[in-house]
């Protein structure tokens, strides 16, 4: 069971595309690949790729026709299809496909600007020849725009089924939709509308989904301001240099596994967002799940939490949606997590360490400050003595088992800051116990009245948040409030 209280105040891509004079070309009368047989059903759309340079082998004498593209290398073959587009020159230091991306981005083409390929499929090729020909299109629509336009014939069938959304997009195949392109008399147009609309795929958080690499995160948000320890094991990496963009970046082996925001920086398929309703949630998702299974555990999902953070696992994540019952039930944060990532979390609790507790501290205090400026307030500052102050009350009631405000000794908070030389004018006190992170324990602050006062007030300015791992519920939460 889990508990709050409140005190009130008191006053190498390159192999692909690799250079002329490394380049191994087809002769005349084969394709001259040791890998591409006389009999091969792509040999046409080969032989043409390589005489017209668009596409080379590889320095061993291979074509590799099955190996999987990437959306830059695609990109690439597209633009050197089209030999009357120039290609801006590589700037020094800038990657290869710099140019690319930029000029796929400056004809309004839904490029994700991802290079290790790993979301890159058959679905996404199809959207981007469709904005080719001026149609921003969701996946499905784009591919049905190519198969009525006869570019594309499916893989089992011409049918969008047919087509293989999921499936890699083979070098052999790439060739082939560009050749088609051209044999029809198409050119390369821009994308009419807005191309943010058909990037959304299920959750994304500002920009960012559950499976992308490391390094795209890196390219689209920068390096983070720092890496939290999480209850998975996983590292969040925080951005809070801006806490209107407030986002928590889960990263483990090099791929987001987790995602967490309460800013509106977030967007679903569905059109489920920040201010949207429990009873929209519902209609779109159903009631949510009752509970977890995890091995032969069934980790149950408490009433109260289905009202105010129901889960739900939604194309192989769990995705819970907080749910802020003083506006009206309205989605207030999100958090989404791998289900992969979850289920090998056997316990309702990480382990316990410095890392994990002081990482509960930082993202109370940063949680606290984006949900401010997010409806129009000054953002607290971080207090190292009145931090210790909370530090020692959550591990007071952990060792003496008790959860209030007024310890074994009778002193209040108001007491306990004196005692450590802290002059208020105005000063409040938050507690909390047995929430499994400090993300659990905030927006269940921000739903208890007289904690979402303290939050939200305007009489303190200082904030100082203790953690402390132990003890009957596990995890206790102090947040002491004050102004000096």
């Amino acid at each position: 069971m889990r508990k709050l209280a409140v005190i009130v105040f008191v006053i190498c891509l390159s192999l692909c595309l690799t250079p002329a004079s490394t380049r191994v070309l087809a002769d005349s009368g084969t394709a001259g690949f040791k890998d591409v047989a006389a009999n091969h059903w792509a040999l046409g759309s080969i032989k043409w790729a390589v005489d017209h340079k668009i596409l080379s082998g590889y320095p061993d004498g291979t074509f590799r026709p099955e190996k999987s593209v990437t959306e830059p290398e695609f990109l690439a073959m597209l633009f050197r299809a089209f030999p009357d587009i120039a290609i801006p020159p590589t700037d020094a230091g800038e990657s290869w496909y710099t140019p690319y991306f930029s000029l796929a981005d400056t004809n309004n083409w839904p490029v994700w600007q991802e290079t290790d390929g790993a979301r890159f499929d058959r679905g996404r090729v199809a959207q981007v020849l469709a904005a080719t020909q001026g149609k921003l299109l969701v996946t499905d629509e784009a591919v049905q725009y190519l198969l009525d336009h006869d570019l594309v014939n499916g893989k089992t069938s011409a049918t969008v089924a047919g087509f293989g959304i999921s499936d890699k997009l083979k070098r052999a195949e790439a060739i082939t939709l560009i050749k088609n392109l051209k044999d029809r008399g198409y050119a390369l147009t821009r994308g009419v509308g807005n191309v943010s609309d058909i990037l959304i795929e299920g959750f994304q958080v500002r920009g960012i989904a559950i499976g992308d690499s490391e390094a795209s995160v890196i390219a689209k948000l920068g390096k983070p301001a720092r890496k939290d320890a999480s209850e998975y094991g996983f590292q969040w990496y925080i951005y809070n240099n801006d806490y209107s963009k407030y986002a928590q970046i889960g990263i483990k082996s090099g791929k987001v596994v987790g995602l967490n925001t309460n800013t509106a920086l977030w967007t679903s398929k569905e059109g489920i967002k920040l201010g949207s309703t429990l009873s929209l949630v519902r209609t779109t998702y159903g009631e949510g799940l009752d509970y977890i299974l995890k091995g032969n555990t069934r980790f149950n999902i408490q009433e109260e939490s289905k009202q105010e953070a129901p889960i739900y696992l939604i194309d192989g994540q769990y995705v819970t949606f907080f749910i802020d019952i003083h506006e009206n039930n309205t989605v207030t944060a999100i958090q989404l997590i791998d289900r992969d990532t979850e289920l090998s979390l056997r316990d309702f609790y990480g382990p316990p360490s410095e890392a994990l507790r002081t990482a509960y501290e930082r993202e109370a205090f940063d949680l606290a400050n984006a949900v401010r400026v997010r409806m129009g307030m000054k953002a607290f500052a971080w207090d190292d003595a009145v931090a210790e102050t909370a530090r020692k009350h959550s591990k007071d009631m952990a060792v003496n088992d008790y959860f209030d405000h007024q310890n074994k000794q009778g002193k209040s908070p108001f007491d306990r800051m004196e005692a450590d030389g802290i002059s208020y004018r105005a000063a409040a006190e938050n507690i909390a116990a047995g929430q499994t992170s400090a993300i659990f324990a905030h927006e269940a602050w921000m739903n208890s009245m007289g904690h979402r006062e303290n939050l939200l007030g305007d009489r303190t300015t200082r904030l100082g948040v203790g953690v402390y791992m132990g003890g009957s519920m596990h995890v206790y939460y102090t947040q002491n409030f004050y102004s000096p």
